[in-house]
Parts: structure tokens; C-alpha cells; sequence
């Protein structure tokens, strides 16, 4: 997954509840390593723009325990357009009590701002 200068780029979850640690880079996004929510809300979304590093970003997602109901999801989107969707419906069944999902979002400087345009 691409996202270029000046794209913003939202991550939606759904299902996470305290079974669910999702980070971007060393950023926490999942509602219970943010302080004073409730870890039980559902149904979230970040504006993770400025997280993002020039060059390679990495997503990570670990659920914990079975598949609960409703199931995790992410959806990552730019400009309202899907890049991603995690559904842990479509995972295969395992017998450890954990799994770990991980991606690469490329973040593009503009040649401009690079100072080669």
C-alpha cells in the first residue's frame, strides 16, 4: 500500500475490543492503550497520517484468544477509497491462542518537497 504527500490515510476497527493490539510504527491505535476510553467501545477510526514515516511503515495487528462476535475488522482507507480490509472471519482456524498479521504502507515524498523537482 502506497500513500503519497498531501493523502491522508484512516484506519476503521470494528470488533477489537480487549482482545485486539494494533499498532502503526510504535503508535498504539486500539482503544485500550488510550487513556480514558472504554476498551469495550466499538467501532473506531484514526487519522494515522502523521504517524507515518517517509520510506516503509508497518502495520501490525495481533488478536488474542478466539474469534469473538462480532469479529475483528480493519479497513484502511485514502480519499475514501479502500486500500485494505482485515476480516478475521477469513482467517484460517489455528490452535494457538494468538495470531499476527503485519503490512507495509509505503509513505512517498513529493519530489517537490524533496527538493528534486
Amino acid at each position: 500500500m502506497q500513500i503519497r504527500a498531501g493523502e491522508r490515510l484512516r484506519l476503521t476497527m470494528s470488533g477489537a475490543g480487549n482482545r485486539i493490539v494494533v499498532s502503526l510504527n510504535t503508535f498504539a491505535l486500539t482503544e485500550p492503550a488510550v487513556e480514558g476510553l472504554d476498551p469495550s467501545r466499538d467501532g473506531f477510526t484514526y487519522d494515522v497520517t502523521s504517524w507515518l514515516r517517509p520510506g516503509r511503515n508497518i502495520l501490525t495487528v495481533v488478536l488474542i484468544g478466539s474469534t469473538a462476535m462480532p469479529p475483528f475488522r480493519l479497513v484502511a482507507e485514502r480519499a475514501g477509497r479502500s486500500l485494505l480490509l482485515l476480516d478475521e472471519t477469513e482467517f484460517l482456524p489455528t490452535v494457538t491462542p494468538w495470531r499476527l498479521w503485519t503490512t507495509t504502507i509505503e509513505a512517498l515524498l513529493d519530489p517537490v518537497v524533496n527538493g528534486a523537482g
